[in-house]
C-alpha cells in the first residue's frame, strides 16, 4: 500500500522537463525569407505598373499619328496646342518609365543581397549544428564542473551548467541520471521543493536499481516534509529502509523518521 502511495505521487510530481538546449534560430531565417518574398512583390508591383505605362504610351503615339494625319483638315493653331499637350504627356510618361526602371533595378540589387545573406545564414546554421564532438566534450565537463558548484553551495552555477544538458545523447543513462540528480538538489536547496521532486522522481521511478536510487528517495522524503506532507514523508523514509537496507541513506532516512 505504501509503496502504490509512494508511486501515485511520483507520477503527479514527474512532468515535462523543459531543456534549454534548443535555440530559436529558426525564427531569423523565416523573417529573412519574409522580407525577399516582400521584396519580389514590389518587383512584380512595379512590372504591372511599366506595362501601364508603356500601354499609355503606345496609346499617346498612336493619337499623335491619328492627330497628324488630320492636319489638313484642322486648325494648325489647335492642332498645335494639341500636339504640345501631347508631347508633354509623353515626356511625363517617359520620365516615369525611366524612374520606374531605376527602382526595380535598385530593388533586384537589394534581393541579390538578401539572398547572398540567406545563403551565408543558412550555412551558418548548418555548420553550428555540425559540432557533435565539441558538444559531447563539454557535456561531461559540464556535468563535472555542475557537481562540483553543487559542493560548493554555488546552485545557481550548477543549474546554468545542468539544464542546457538534460537528457543529452552524449551522456551514458548514468551520466545523464546524474545530471537529474543534480538538479534535484539544485531544486531542493534553493527551495524550489515541488520541482526538485519532480527531478528526484525521474530517476528513482525508471531506474529504482541504479546507485543514486536510494538516495533520490531520501530527496523525495525531504522534500515532502518540506512542503508540510509528513505522513507521505514518513512513507517514503520507510521505504529507503526497507528497500535500501544497508546504505547509509536508510540510516539518514531512519534518523528522518525519528525527527517527524
Amino acid at each position: 500500500m505504501k509503496t502504490a502511495i509512494i508511486f501515485s505521487l511520483l507520477i503527479i510530481a514527474t512532468g515535462c522537463i523543459k531543456t534549454a538546449d534548443q535555440v530559436n534560430r529558426e525564427k531569423k531565417l523565416d523573417n529573412i525569407s519574409e522580407q525577399v518574398k516582400d521584396s519580389r512583390g514590389l518587383v512584380s508591383d512595379m512590372a504591372n505598373m511599366l506595362r501601364d505605362i508603356q500601354g499609355q504610351l503606345d496609346k499617346q503615339h498612336g493619337k499623335m499619328e491619328e492627330l497628324e494625319h488630320k492636319v489638313g483638315n484642322t486648325n494648325f493653331t489647335q492642332m498645335n496646342e494639341t500636339l504640345t499637350l501631347v508631347k508633354t504627356q509623353n515626356e511625363t510618361l517617359a520620365e516615369e518609365n525611366k524612374q520606374m526602371k531605376i527602382q526595380m533595378a535598385t530593388l533586384q540589387e537589394e534581393m541579390k543581397g538578401q539572398r547572398e545573406f540567406l545563403e551565408k545564414v543558412t550555412k551558418s546554421l548548418g555548420s553550428m549544428k555540425a559540432a557533435p564532438s565539441a558538444q559531447k566534450k563539454s557535456a561531461k565537463t559540464d556535468l563535472a564542473e555542475a557537481l562540483v558548484h553543487i559542493k560548493n553551495d554555488k546552485y545557481k552555477e550548477a543549474r546554468a551548467l545542468l539544464e542546457p544538458i538534460i537528457d543529452n545523447a552524449n551522456l551514458s543513462p548514468g551520466e545523464n541520471n546524474k545530471v537529474l540528480h543534480g538538479l534535484g538538489k539544485v531544486e531542493y536547496y534553493t527551495k524550489h521543493y515541488d520541482q526538485s521532486l519532480v527531478y528526484f522522481s525521474k530517476v528513482f521511478t525508471k531506474y529504482p536499481r541504479s546507485s543514486i536510487a536510494p538516495n533520490c528517495l531520501l530527496f523525495i522524503g525531504r522534500s515532502l516534509k518540506a512542503m508540510g506532507k509528513k505522513p507521505e514523508a514518513k512513507e517514503a523514509f520507510e521505504k529507503v529502509t526497507e528497500d535500501y537496507p544497508n546504505t547509509s541513506d536508510a540510516k539518514l532516512a531512519t534518523s528522518e523518521i525519528s525527527k517527524l
